[in-house]
């Protein structure tokens, strides 16, 4: 719209004598909401305020959705306490503006008891409301109070969208739960949801995790073909993605996979077609693993990220990966270490999975010096090891060429250690803890394991990886910097020197928590430690110091 029109508008009043009512205020509010200017839309509510004019339901929820879009909590919070201070009953929409609000920045305390506070009210949320609770829950993966909440919807007769069956179906997915998946599907189509594109790739996904490829074909061909394009209905990135897995997953040889790739070429290429899709490296990255991991084709996987490069299409950690993988299972050293040395010259930081693959690629010439340089270069940039590093790890030292060496006493590790299988039992029981209180009585039963066994090789303790796991999950998962201090002293307490990582995770902590001071407090008390701070310690510092 003209907002500068209706400005000009707005000032020519007072030429004309033109007596202003709250719904002319309500409009200059509104503009200066949509130039993203909120001290000029508080500028005239206090005009209005001071002119005797009271605000309205609509002053105060067009205030109060300006901040929210703005991410200011406090603000928006302010503005909903002074209407009730005004003696003014909220509306459903502003409650679910502010609640939204809350929700968007995870403030998910604050937001459950406006949730409570809304039903209290007895207004009733609606769908949209409930679609975004639900969604959050999934996000945590906590399927029993999404499960909760779709059962709060039936009961207080308030009608599912097809967004809402789509998150319940995809959540059930993401836990493995294909039955509960299977009768919301059913449910839904029972009750004539009208199906889009959201639900048909979740539909897809459900067939393909249950290794269905002919009905995810046939499930795109139906809703997908030509004749459904004037309907509306068409395949995205993600449907062509699944779609194109299920496709893979029946071929034979290499030369229908490769036929497949070049038939999905021409396809995003013919202007025909009227795909309106742009292809993102998750697509091709499909294709890399095809042709590096199940066929062993590096040739034809080096032509896919040509291709990528040709449309402007930049590879990501997964797509190194891929390629180091691949080099790796052949044996091709010297390419998987160029490969990523051409990944950190592009600025893309390598994961787990990327130093476990190049780990592996020296381990197919027993560069025992390589593989301590890698896994030493993985520990100082704050990367814990996975499962599938210790197995290659234990591979090499657990072979016959390990008891000839004596330079490979040297290893990370000589064997799998005791408390590295403990801490991956602890990990796995970690992910599945929902509660802070739960979590730190794992940690206290770790801790009387630690103190109580008679560890008969140094390499078998509980080291720092151990307490970090815990600190890491207080202090991310439960937003609980208390106890990830606690976790941090007894630590200390048992003579395990602290690393730059373990002090970078609780200056977060406290930037997250908007506790600026003692960030600082202990950025500095890991100098006087003389431990080097690292680029991660300094963004957290001055991200504490900016959002206060």
């Amino acid at each position: 719209g003209n907002l500068d029109g209706a400005i000009q508008l707005f000032d020519s009043l007072n030429e004309f004598d033109i007596k202003k009512d709250v719904y002319t205020y309500n409009c200059m509010i509104h503009v200066y909401v949509l130039k993203h200017d909120m001290k000029k839309a508080i500028e005239y509510y206090e005009e209005m305020i001071s002119n005797g004019i009271e605000a309205d339901s609509v002053t105060y929820l067009t205030l109060i959705d300006g901040f929210g879009k703005q991410k200011d909590t406090k603000k928006a919070l302010e503005f909903y306490n002074k209407m009730i201070s005004s003696h003014k009953q909220p509306t459903t929409k502003i409650v679910s503006s502010l609640l939204n609000t809350f929700m968007r920045e995870n403030q998910m305390e604050q937001a459950e008891q406006i949730f409570e506070a809304m039903k209290s009210l007895k207004m009733q949320p609606d769908i949209r409301l409930y679609n975004t609770l639900i969604r959050n829950s999934i996000i945590k993966l906590d399927m029993k109070t999404a499960n909760q909440l779709y059962h709060e919807i039936i009961k207080f007769g308030i009608k599912p969208d097809v967004y809402t069956f789509a998150m319940m179906i995809d959540g059930y997915l993401k836990i493995g739960d294909q039955e509960s998946a299977t009768k919301i599907y059913s449910y839904m189509i029972n009750h004539g949801v009208d199906i889009n594109s959201t639900v048909i790739n979740i539909l897809m996904q459900l067939h393909f995790e249950k290794n269905e490829s002919q009905m995810v074909q046939n499930i795109f061909d139906n809703h997908f073909s030509r004749h459904s394009y004037y309907n509306g209905m068409l395949p995205d990135i993600k449907s062509w993605t699944i779609f194109l897995k299920s496709r893979l997953q029946l071929t034979k040889d290499i030369e229908e996979a490769y036929d497949i790739y070049k038939e999905f070429l021409m396809q995003i290429d013919n202007k025909d077609l009227n795909f309106q899709l742009l292809p993102d490296c998750h697509v091709f990255n499909l294709f890399l693993t095809i042709f590096a991991h199940n066929y062993g084709n590096m040739t034809l996987s080096q032509e896919v990220y040509g291709e990528m490069t040709r449309r402007n299409i930049s590879p990501d950690v997964v797509t190194h990966t891929i390629l180091i993988e691949g080099y790796a299972l052949l044996g091709q050293v010297e390419k998987a270490n160029r490969q990523f040395q051409i990944m950190k010259s592009n600025n893309i930081k390598p994961n787990v999975f990327t130093y476990t693959s190049l780990i592996k690629a020296w381990a197919q010439v027993w560069r025992i010096d390589k593989i301590k340089q890698i896994y030493k270069e993985m520990i100082e940039s704050g990367i814990k090891p996975h499962r599938a590093t210790y197995r290659v790890l234990a591979s090499i030292t657990n072979s016959k060429f390990d008891t000839s060496q004596k330079s490979s006493s040297n290893l990370p590790i000589s064997r799998t250690p005791q408390h590295i299988r403990d801490t991956t039992k602890l990990h796995d029981k970690l992910e599945k803890v929902r509660d802070s209180e739960t979590a730190y009585t794992l940690f206290e039963n770790f801790l009387k394991k630690f103190d109580d066994t008679n560890y008969l090789d140094y390499n078998s303790r509980p080291n720092i990886y151990s307490f970090t796991l815990f600190m890491t999950s207080f202090v991310f998962y439960h937003r609980n910097m208390k106890l990830a201090l606690k976790v941090f002293e007894e630590m200390l307490k048992r003579n395990i020197s602290a690393s730059c990582y373990c002090y970078n995770v609780l200056i977060e902590g406290f930037a997250r928590s908007n506790e600026p001071f003692k960030a600082e407090k202990m950025f500095y008390t890991m100098i006087n430690n003389n431990i080097k701070p690292d680029v991660s310690s300094f963004n957290s510092l001055i991200s504490a110091w900016i959002t206060v």
